[in-house]
């Protein structure tokens, strides 16, 4: 053992060692952490999550059915359905969105195990099919403006 190491030092270690051996973090995890780091300087303008259907007590049901999610952020809103995915056989979530002020945009869906780019038509919807279970952000790219979305588990 190194003699310039306190004790603390070596107990830390030992620990770490341990804690990766017992309880490793999932390479997905690992991935999506490192990924969300290099957007960091990115410059897109974050927006928030205003309104999700998960925290209105009404719209809670067995684990079936639609989640709805509003961001929002300098004038602009980001509106996302999802369903599907827990749904006995799904393959995935369907996304259904909007964009608002209506106008055509790049969306694009980022997770861990990838991206998939699509279209806001002229009225600003959008939809994207079989989106891996797991957390996801939008970015939604404007004629004049970048937005990027929290990241939501789905």
């Amino acid at each position: 053992m190194d003699e310039d190491l306190s004790q603390d030092d070596l107990l830390e270690a030992e620990l770490r060692r341990a804690a990766a051996v017992l309880d490793p973090v999932p390479a997905h995890l690992v991935r999506a952490a490192v990924e969300a780091f290099a957007l960091r300087g990115l410059e897109a303008e974050l927006a928030e999550l205003t309104f999700d259907s998960l925290e209105e007590a009404a719209a809670v049901r067995s684990g079936y059915g639609t989640r709805l999610l509003t961001f929002a952020v300098a004038g602009r809103t980001v509106d996302v359905e999802l369903s599907g995915g827990e749904w006995p056989g799904g393959e995935g979530v369907r996304l259904l969105g909007g964009v608002h002020p209506a106008e055509p945009a790049e969306v694009v869906v980022e997770g861990p195990l990838g991206s998939l780019a699509v279209r806001a038509d002229e009225l600003g919807r959008f939809s994207a099919e079989g989106v891996p279970l797991g957390p996801f952000s939008l970015r939604v790219r404007f004629s004049d403006a970048v937005v990027a979305t929290e990241w939501i588990t789905v």
